[in-house]
C-alpha cells in the first residue's frame, strides 16, 4: 500500500488550503483503516469532505477568475461523480471496489494537490484572497480585476 503525502509535505502556504488538505488526507486514511462494516460510513465522510472542499475550490476559482479553473473544476465534477458512486456501490456491499477507489483517490488527490491546487494557491496568494469573506483584497482587486 502506498503512503498518502503528509499533511505538511506539500503546504502551500496558505492555512485555508492546507487545513482542507489535511481533512481531506485524514478522511482518506479512515476510509482505508475502516473495517468492512465502517466503510461504507467513512466513504460517505470522504465524499461530503470532497464535495464541500471542491465547492470552495470552485467558487475561489470564479471569483478571482482564475485562467484555468474550467479544466480544474471539471476534475472536481469528475472525481466527485466516481466518488458518488463508491457510496453505491458500499451500500450494495461492493465492499473491494470501494477500498481500490480508496487506493486510485489517494494517488489521484496527491497528483491534485501537487498540481492543479499548487497552481490555484499561487493565483490566490497573488490575489490576496481572504477566504473568510470569499473576496479579494480591495487593493488587489483595483489593480487587476476578476473575470468571469
Amino acid at each position: 500500500m502506498a503512503t498518502p503525502l503528509q499533511p505538511g509535505a506539500l503546504a502551500h502556504d496558505l492555512p485555508f488550503m492546507d487545513n482542507a488538505r489535511a481533512e481531506f488526507m485524514k478522511r482518506l486514511a479512515i476510509a482505508d483503516q475502516a473495517g468492512d462494516a465502517q466503510l461504507p460510513a467513512a466513504w460517505r465522510n470522504l465524499v461530503a469532505c470532497a464535495a464541500e472542499t471542491f465547492s470552495r475550490e470552485d467558487l475561489w476559482m470564479h471569483s478571482t477568475g482564475f485562467s484555468t479553473r474550467r479544466d480544474h473544476m471539471l476534475q472536481h465534477r469528475v472525481v466527485l461523480g466516481v466518488m458518488r458512486e463508491g457510496i453505491v456501490q458500499a451500500e450494495a456491499g461492493h465492499l473491494p471496489q470501494v477500498r481500490q477507489m480508496v487506493w486510485e483517490l489517494r494517488d489521484w488527490y496527491d497528483k491534485h494537490v501537487q498540481s492543479a491546487d499548487a497552481a490555484l494557491a499561487l493565483h490566490l496568494r497573488g490575489k490576496r484572497f481572504k477566504p473568510a469573506n470569499e473576496r479579494l483584497d480591495p487593493a488587489s482587486a483595483q489593480t487587476s480585476p476578476a473575470r468571469s
